[in-house]
């Protein structure tokens, strides 16, 4: 005999093939016991109430069960069927069957039965971790943390350049000259080699000892927002490398916090096709594009990755289209299984990328199609 057996939030059920009810274990009716259930029950687990049902079922007789995962029981054969028909049973009369069993006194107590499991269940899905999450946090601060040092070096140099106009000229590096304000203060005092031979013949306004402790002051909060840039870095970089690494290792950490934080995830990015991973970030120069503004964005987060940067102009965006192709790889390997795969797609995209560089150039060579070839083309070389 065979029966099919579904679980849900009232507890486990074993149905004949019309859709009888054989046998069942019912949940407590506590919110928070239900929710761990349930819980298990999605991960293809095998709850108490379940391996009660299963031997109930073995003293009545029974030798085979469908149901909708793959579990093995000695004693009984468990056959897996996704969709069944006690599935479909449970579905439609479990209000019914939580009434006529007594699981609840009425259909409000139901109700509110049906609504604080589902405040649990939500509850254990926001306390599970999401690393992913934290990361395009982190991804965030730095690129907020970015705009603003930009803003008060500017600042900076301009308040600093009233008193010693050629420190500005001279130190390009808005962390260094923060560094030498703050540490050195006004312009006689400085004793960086570059700069100290200007400072007697500087063209600036003469600083008060009240002027140099504010502007130090202002050097210093610069200088300390620089450190803390680098200290969320140092932490994405890490927390890339763990949380995934197979798209570190083809992005870069930064670069691939900053593509998991433009997908809205890396469930999101593993989704996504080739073509979309490689112009994330370019969505406003994408919009324009088809709105007839301007042209086709060929990149965008991944236009800073060292391998576009290095590559010729015309070849940039072939190499957007490889690295992206791998990077889909990376994010899909990252999320769905977990593995470590990155040294394989790293040499990969290596080899593929200097059998490219090889292979453009020898064609040039071998069959005139060039631009630098020098050859005729077409019918147009051959009327000359």
């Amino acid at each position: 005999m065979k029966v099919f057996i579904a679980t849900n939030i009232v507890g486990a059920f074993a149905f004949d093939d019309k859709r009888k009810l054989v046998h069942y274990v019912l949940f407590r009716a506590d919110p928070g016991l239900i929710a761990e259930r349930l819980s298990q029950v999605k991960k293809g687990e095998l709850v108490p109430e379940e391996e009660s049902l299963l031997k109930d079922l073995m003293r009545s007789g029974y030798k085979q069960v469908v149901w909708d995962k793959k579990i093995d029981f000695p004693g009984i054969r468990c056959m897996y069927e996704p969709e069944n028909t006690g599935k479909e049973a449970l579905q439609q009369d479990f209000r019914r069957l939580a009434l006529d069993l007594g699981w609840a006194g009425s259909e409000a107590e139901l109700n509110k039965l049906l609504s604080d499991v589902n405040v649990h269940l939500t509850k254990d899905q926001l306390r599970r971790p999401k690393k992913d999450r934290i990361l395009m946090h982190a991804i965030g601060v730095v690129d907020e943390l970015d705009r603003v040092i930009n803003t008060l070096s500017e600042r900076m140099r301009e308040w600093y350049g009233l008193h010693f106009p050629e420190a500005d000229k001279l130190i390009q590096s808005h962390e260094q000259l923060a560094r030498i304000i703050h540490q050195q203060g006004g312009r006689d005092e400085i004793k960086d080699k570059k700069l100290s031979r200007y400072s007697a013949v500087s063209a600036g306004m003469p600083f008060t000892e009240h002027d140099i402790s504010a502007v130090r002051e202002y050097a210093k909060c610069v200088s300390d927002l620089y450190k803390t840039r680098e200290y969320v870095a140092e932490y994405i970089r890490t927390g890339s490398r763990e949380v995934f690494p197979n798209l570190s290792a083809i992005a870069g950490p930064l670069i691939a916090a900053r593509l998991v934080s433009h997908a809205g995830g890396l469930e999101k990015l593993a989704k996504m096709s080739s073509s979309t991973i490689q112009l994330l970030g370019a969505e406003k120069a994408l919009f324009r594009h088809l709105r007839g503004r301007g042209k086709a964005p060929k990149f965008g987060v991944i236009f800073a990755h060292p391998s576009i940067q290095k590559a010729p102009r015309d070849e940039k965006g072939r190499v957007a289209r490889l690295l992206a192709s791998k990077l889909t790889m990376a994010a899909r390997a990252d999320f769905y299984t977990g593995k470590d795969i990155s040294g394989r797609l790293v040499a990969d995209m290596k080899a593929k990328m200097k059998k490219k560089g090889g292979g453009k150039s020898s064609g040039r060579a071998g069959n005139g199609m060039g631009k630098k070839s020098g050859k005729p083309r077409g019918k147009r070389g051959a009327r000359k």
